[in-house]
């Protein structure tokens, strides 16, 4: 089935907005990467007029390709959307699935809604649980190069000492050297 022209215009891109900076006349830049981020770019002096002008930017393109019979590029996401249906089967024991009933009977919902619940509370959890992990990760590669530098430094400090050390000794036996001789 053809997607119609309305299908589209509705479809919800996303935009790049950047400040143009002053020397270079200021205001804001946007962009629909999805269309062409270099060859599809729109302007204005504020954010929302940069947007109300990518927005009708885009209207026009996307009647301008429907009407030559080009294809229409689709958000990533939409593409990913439609590429599912939201159902799937899961096996689980029996006693799991009493269990579950029992659960969302108390709660007043139903199975379905119980068990959404408990995928998207799991799931969030383990999204958090992952940026953690990055976090902690990241916290320990800046300790890590924090305390290699420490180390480096406490290092060439000592060098730099022993090196002052020894000049000052030369500069001594030099004196010592030129007043006996």
């Amino acid at each position: 089935m053809k997607k119609t022209l309305d299908y589209y215009l509705k479809l919800n891109y996303p935009i790049e907005i950047y400040k143009i900076p002053e020397e270079e006349g200021g205001g804001y830049s946007a962009t629909i990467p999805a269309l062409g981020r270099y060859a599809f770019v729109a302007d204005g002096e504020t954010i929302e007029e940069t947007i109300k002008n990518v927005l009708n930017l885009k209207d026009h393109y996307i009647k301008e390709l429907y009407k030559k019979g080009i294809p229409i590029p689709e958000p990533e996401l939409t593409k990913e959307l439609n590429e599912v249906s939201g159902k799937f089967v899961v096996r689980i024991p029996k006693e799991l699935h009493k269990s579950l009933i029992q659960r969302a009977e108390e709660n007043g919902i139903s199975l379905n809604q119980y068990v959404l619940y408990l995928l998207t509370k799991a799931f969030e959890q383990d999204k958090m649980d992952n940026a953690l992990q990055n976090f902690i990760q990241k916290f320990e590669n800046v300790f890590h190069d924090l305390t290699e530098t420490e180390y480096n430094l406490n290092f060439n400090f000592e060098n730099t000492k022993k090196l002052m050390e020894n000049i000052r000794m030369e500069k001594i036996r030099s004196l010592t050297y030129q007043e006996a001789g």
